[in-house]
């Protein structure tokens, strides 16, 4: 594999890992591109707590999603869609917490951003939430809006997937572990492109290194080792398999970089396009919340980069 490092963007920088499909060139955050929609008449909307699936017992909140539309209607392209996924350590969270600055960074780019909710894990919870559930939920909302992409004017055939913490470890097993949206009647070909930005990717090495990670671990993945092996992303990477290009965050102590970068080297060994945005000295929270920032392009720039790269038309 061919490495590159595009310039420090005030002391960080991107790393591209291309793999040997002709590459697309990136298009600068902010640049003119396909996605201009100067012919669009219809006003930005947001579809809140649209429901995905249903569950008897289940609150219906965890199994919604909200749906923020650009200009979209008679006139309009389909948008190329991006799924987010908030984190919360599979226990905590809501759609709502995760927005910051996504909407309006990706609606600005012509592009529709869905965010989405699932059930989560917790002591309180009876019966308890555990592996597979957040990862099908996930899977099954993906699915949903697919299914009603001409509803909603979106372009089904460009789907990326953008989550955060928890949210990360949920992208990396759906886009990596084909069973998740096989079930809901797609395939791993159903993606363009997914970033799980800041995560353990190897959830039975987290649960044995112990601590917090470890705790929190166990209550969304049991005590079988077993289970955390199958729940482990890096288990299901494989060549042909049709998993899209992946953007990942090293940032963190060198423990943490290091699974990071053996789950980037699986990816390559499998033909994967893996791209690393530099984020070292920058908080696990930093990386999520500078998403759509204005004022430190850290994550800006690439992020945007990278879904651009992911959503051009060959």
């Amino acid at each position: 594999m061919r490495s590159r490092i595009v310039p420090p963007l005030r002391g960080a920088a991107v790393v591209l890992a291309a793999c040997a499909m002709a590459a697309v060139p990136f298009a600068a955050a902010g640049a003119s591109t396909r996605f201009a929609r100067d012919t669009c008449t219809d006003t930005p909307r947001v579809v809140r707590d649209l429901r995905y699936d249903a569950v008897d017992g289940v609150d219906p909140n965890l199994l919604s999603l909200d749906l923020y539309l650009p200009t979209t209607g008679k006139g309009c392209a389909p948008a190329p869609l991006v799924v987010g996924v908030h984190g919360g350590g599979w226990r905590t969270g809501d759609k709502r917490g995760f927005t910051g600055d996504k909407a309006k960074l990706f609606n600005d780019r012509g592009w529709a951003f869905a965010n989405v909710n699932y059930r989560l894990s917790g002591p309180e919870v009876s019966p308890p939430v555990q592996y597979p559930t957040h990862n099908q939920d996930v899977a099954n909302a993906v699915g949903f809006l697919v299914d009603h992409a001409k509803q909603y004017g979106i372009d089904r055939d460009e789907v990326g997937l953008l989550g955060h913490s928890a949210g990360a470890g949920i992208v990396a097993a759906v886009a990596t572990d084909e069973q998740f949206l096989e079930k809901a009647g797609f395939g791993l070909d159903s993606l363009q492109c997914a970033f799980p930005d800041d995560i353990n990717f190897d959830v039975a090495q987290g649960i044995r290194f112990g601590g917090n990670l470890a705790f929190i671990s166990r209550q969304a993945f049991g005590d079988d080792p077993a289970v955390w092996d199958d729940a482990s992303p890096i288990n299901h990477v494989e060549p042909g398999k049709g998993i899209p290009p992946i953007l990942l965050t090293r940032r963190g102590a060198p423990a943490w970089q290091a699974q990071m970068d053996a789950f980037a080297a699986r990816l390559r060994g499998a033909g994967v396009d893996v791209q690393i945005i530099d984020a070292t000295g920058y908080s696990h929270a930093q990386v999520n919340r500078l998403i759509g920032s204005t004022a430190d392009p850290v994550m800006t720039t690439p992020v945007t980069a990278f879904f651009e790269r992911c959503f051009a038309k060959q």
